[in-house]
């Protein structure tokens, strides 16, 4: 137990009489131990009481033919008396004081046929003072009844030894009565190999604790950063179940249903989150729990939801890191609802340094530009524009605020080109708003009667991004060229591919209900898929655990498959939406041009107009 201690000594005796009679006998001795008090402030005391030779050596009394082994039961055999011997130890003082007590009773099981006097009585007294952790000098009363000087010496850790003592004692036998021995010495050497029992318990339970749950989380933790989340899901699940009391086990219900989350497997998520609430209420990770729960609100489209959970993260946790990207994630919904100026004042309390600031300035350029106060939409671009990016995804929207403060220059109503095409062409290939800032280009020579420029970075769009949404509106500038050109077959040939790329939408509405009936015939799929790994996720890793995540794989293969396609149909569906603004500018643009290069060509009485015609260009956007 944790304070009660049982030991068993086993001694093999070899005896040799003046070589006369030889044998082996053995012994037991067994004691207990008791440590009723262990503290830094009081020290450590320890009471013992063991019985010596409880299972008596036995000395064979025969004359002759002695046997080889003589055992405690033997009749002609001389037992070794059994003692009963009571100690009391404590260590005190910062562990530098030690103080002993021992009383033993000799001879408890006497024989009257054997001799002696039978039980009596020996004490001794032993107190060592540590003038440091390794050198001690001590006074000791023997219970041969002389008093002992001594001192202690020890090292620990060394090469070989785990610990190493020398003890050194001296008296003189005639200090306590007269017995004409003179000077009395003795050493004694201790060591000991390996750990303690303590050592050991302690190595297990840290390992056990400390080390093995760890492991598993930073396990967990590699799977989530290498995109792996369904593995992830299960890895950080098991630390959460196994290791209750692991101090990162609220992280680990965090990054479960991260994983989960990132899988779009939204119904899990939420489980998760609403789970840890209940079981982690006193952690930090509290309020990540809330927000999250916000945000799967605002991803589903829930925003009456969402907005209910922000009021209370707004109330119960104001004060924490999550009140910035609650405020971010309220102020989109405001946007989405087109409530501009509240959107604005939400996403205005978020700072340089949070990681929402990128965003958070963008939609308020947007916000800005919708409201007509284009000077504070510019400020917010140039914002972004003017901070240092950490990743990919800041560097990608700072090119798009590049764009935007181009558009900004080339439409004000005191445009500025040259500024336009200088912002424009910041924007680095590879980046997701290449082929806007190439049509900028493309428009900003156009602006300034510059066709053989311009049709550059138009015919690049058509060539390279077949599939842009911009593609319609660089034939619009290709034809706009030839036409200053005179080149009227090919401003014909441009003109009328604008038109027919530009009289559909690119999503269409049945497309649209096409895509959204078989993500609704698959939802409950789905939906099963997600319970079963939540509730695999909660389950410790044993082969048969194993042998059904390796079975629902494919279900999830083609559900988590399904869902990506639908979303990104429906982003691509987003986009179609925010062309749609500048379709029937392009097929106006495109017909009208398209009719005045037909007249041209024809010599009609229109002619007289085309100089009319090319100068409306100055007015393009």
């Amino acid at each position: 137990m944790h304070c009660v201690a049982v030991g068993l000594d086993i001694s093999i005796l070899y005896i040799n009489q003046f070589d006369e009679v030889k044998h082996m006998t053995f012994g037991a001795d067994v004691g207990v131990s008791w440590n009723p008090l262990s503290s830094s402030k009081y020290g450590d005391l320890l009471v013992g009481v063991a019985l010596q030779n409880a299972l008596q050596p036995a000395i064979s009394t025969a004359e002759k033919d002695a046997p080889t082994m003589v055992l405690f039961t033997e009749s002609e055999a001389y037992k070794i008396p059994a003692n009963l011997n009571l100690s009391l130890f404590y260590r005190g003082l910062n562990r530098s004081l030690e103080a002993k007590a021992e009383l033993s009773i000799i001879d408890v099981m006497h024989d009257d046929d054997e001799g002696g006097e039978g039980m009596n009585l020996e004490t001794s007294f032993t107190l060592t003072y540590y003038l440091s952790p390794h050198l001690g000098v001590r006074l000791r009363f023997t219970k041969e009844g002389y008093p002992v000087a001594g001192a202690t010496v020890n090292v620990k850790d060394v090469s070989f030894f785990r610990y190493l003592q020398l003890d050194l004692e001296m008296s003189h036998d005639d200090l306590y009565a007269k017995k004409n021995r003179g000077f009395i010495w003795a050493v004694k050497l201790t060591t000991r190999f390996g750990d303690t029992r303590e050592e050991k318990i302690g190595e297990e339970r840290y390992r056990r604790l400390k080390i093995e749950p760890e492991n598993d989380y930073r396990a967990a933790m590699r799977l989530y950063l290498n995109r792996q989340f369904l593995e992830a899901a299960y890895a950080f699940g098991k630390v959460q179940t196994k290791y209750p009391a692991f101090h990162l086990v609220d992280q680990a219900a965090f990054y479960k249903a991260k994983s989960f989350e990132n899988l779009r497997m939204h119904k899990a998520a939420r489980a998760v989150y609403e789970d840890a609430i209940k079981r982690y209420p006193r952690t930090e990770q509290n309020a990540k729990y809330h927000f999250q729960l916000m945000n799967i609100d605002y991803k589903e489209g829930k925003y009456t939801d969402a907005m209910a959970k922000y009021q209370n993260i707004v109330q119960v946790f104001g004060k924490s890191d999550v009140k910035a990207d609650a405020d971010y994630i309220a102020g989109q919904i405001k946007f989405e609802q087109g409530l501009y100026q509240e959107s604005v004042d939400l996403l205005a309390a978020i700072l340089p340094g949070n990681a929402n600031y990128f965003y958070a300035r963008y939609t308020m350029g947007i916000a800005y530009s919708r409201m007509g106060k284009w000077e504070e939409a510019e400020n917010c671009f140039r914002d972004i524009t003017e901070q240092p990016v950490s990743n990919q995804s800041e560097r990608d929207l700072q090119d798009a605020a590049k764009v935007k403060l181009g558009h900004i220059y080339f439409s004000g109503e005191k445009p500025d080109v040259a500024a336009a095409a200088q912002m424009y062409g910041q924007v680095e290939p590879g980046s997701p708003v290449y082929d806007e800032a190439m049509l900028g280009i493309a428009w900003s020579f156009l602006k300034v009667n510059k066709p053989d420029e311009a049709l550059k970075p138009a015919n690049w769009i058509i060539s390279n991004l077949p599939e842009s949404f911009l593609v319609s509106e660089a034939y619009l500038v290709q034809g706009y060229c030839y036409f200053i050109k005179k080149d009227y077959n090919k401003a014909v040939k441009s003109l009328e591919q604008a038109e027919k790329r530009t009289e559909q939408p690119v999503v269409s509405v049945a497309a649209r209900d096409s895509a959204r009936q078989a993500y609704e015939a698959m939802q409950s799929d789905f939906d099963s898929v997600q319970v079963k790994a939540l509730d695999l996720a909660r389950q410790l890793p044993t082969p048969r655990v194993e042998s059904k995540r390796e079975a629902l794989k494919p279900d999830f293969d083609k559900a988590n498959k399904a869902i990506e396609d639908y979303a990104e149909f429906t982003q691509r569906s987003i986009q179609s939406d925010r062309f749609e603004s500048n379709r029937k500018r392009i097929l106006d643009d495109a017909g009208f041009t398209l009719a005045t290069v037909k007249t041209k060509m024809a010599g009609g009485a229109g002619g007289s107009g085309a100089a009319q015609e090319l100068e409306e260009l100055d007015d393009l956007e």
